[in-house]
């Protein structure tokens, strides 16, 4: 008899339709999808042969309550309930906690999801930290710390809405232009950190945690900040690594995969946040080829219950470059997305952004029309085949959008 695995997700997402489901059923499982978006799922199923879960269930996935219900009114009995979505590890922790299938700790699931139950733990636990403040709709947004500061919405996602503000002035226009669009939404405001931001990525049995390493990362010119490059085990990722893994234990991380934030400053590094899920923007699929196509079974194995194998570990080296678009405007060009080999190193162009589209600049990670990235498992120098692949890129966003 199968075993069961129920993965719940909220929007389409690569990781989960092209990453997660497939290897589950590559695996031999049963896999059962839950979500909010039961109609796109089962649309995507119809047109791509590579995500065809067993059955698509939908509900208030945001819910604990009602996935524990519809869990309960299919007579399902699974061997695992696992979800890649930030917004959804508290739901899926309470859920797997009540079908006795291990289960993240739900309280460190909300502490890592919530910034500013984040930076209280921080501060409880006597780590690294930051000063920073809750501001609500309808207050002045006075603060206790000075200036430059970073805004943020309190549980956001893909640097949307993350703002550097160099005044008093500028976090109020900040505050005004946010609460027209979120007016119930709290804003968390942190001093702004000096220094480079590095990944740690680590898996976690229950019992023991492994960091597999983690990228250096480059980010567009403030006050946004839109991560434009990244390269695998860079040297303050690989110099940093012990004392990163060491906050993150403490602050109790652990069953599963997790990807995490830091800055490093001049007195070392400060937790930025914790995403208690795969990394993301596709590089979910660079580490799956560093570990010879075992990203994705290693972390569903977790869940089923499996020790972390000890001689797990990712070898080679990874570039990822992202070509963020400018403006808004029409999307204009010919690139289109590709997987070629060059003897030991694979390149990859997915293209984000379809021709013809009308594009609105957010900027955050959402403004991408194209991630690039080079890997090779052998540890080539990458740079050459990178900076030869982004020269002959052309999509671009033209002749701006008016309303």
């Amino acid at each position: 008899m199968k075993s069961t695995i129920i993965i719940v997700t909220h929007v389409v997402n690569d990781a989960v339709t092209h990453g997660f489901v497939p290897t589950a059923k590559t695996m031999g499982l049963e896999v059962i999808l839950i979500t909010d978006h039961k109609l796109k799922h089962l649309k995507l199923s119809e047109d791509d042969q590579v995500f065809s879960p067993d059955e698509i269930l939908e509900c208030d996935v945001f819910n604990p309550l009602e996935l524990i219900e519809t869990i309960a009114n299919q007579e399902l009995q699974p061997n695992a309930i696992f979800s890649n979505s930030d917004h959804l590890q508290t739901s899926t922790a309470i859920c797997a906690q009540f079908f006795g299938v291990p289960a993240k700790d739900w309280k460190v699931t909300l502490k890592a999801k919530n910034k500013y139950l984040t930076r209280q733990v921080l501060n409880e636990k006597l780590l690294p930290n930051v000063a920073s403040q809750l501001l609500y709709s309808g207050s002045a947004p006075a603060l206790d710390f000075p200036f430059p500061v970073v805004a943020k919405p309190k549980e956001g996602v893909a640097s949307i809405d993350v703002q550097r503000c160099n005044s008093q002035s500028e976090l109020e226009r900040y505050c005004e232009h946010f609460w027209q669009k979120n007016p119930t939404t709290p804003i968390l405001v942190e001093t702004f950190l000096q220094g480079s931001l590095i990944t740690v990525e680590t898996l976690g049995d229950g019992e023991n945690v492994k960091a597999l390493g983690g990228f250096d990362v480059e980010l567009s010119e403030p006050p946004f900040f839109i991560e434009t490059a990244a390269t695998w085990n860079g040297p303050l990722s690989v110099e940093y690594r012990d004392e990163c893994v060491r906050q993150l234990l403490e602050f109790g991380v652990g069953l599963g995969v997790c990807h995490s934030e830091f800055i490093i400053t001049e007195s070392g590094p400060v937790l930025i946040e914790i995403n208690y899920r795969s990394i993301g923007d596709g590089r979910e699929f660079l580490l799956d080829n560093l570990s010879q196509g075992n990203w994705f079974s290693t972390i569903l194995n977790l869940h089923l219950g499996k020790e972390l194998d000890s001689e797990f570990q990712m070898n080679g080296s990874a570039n990822v470059h992202y070509v963020v678009a400018g403006q808004s405007g029409v999307i204009e060009g010919t690139s289109t997305s590709f997987l070629e080999r060059e003897d030991d190193i694979v390149i990859q162009q997915q293209v984000l952004k379809q021709v013809g589209e009308n594009f609105t600049q957010s900027f955050s990670n959402k403004d991408y029309l194209a991630r690039i990235s080079v890997v090779s498992p052998s540890g080539e120098n990458l740079e050459p085949t990178l900076q030869k692949t982004i020269s002959q890129f052309d999509l671009k966003a033209a002749s701006e959008v008016t309303a």
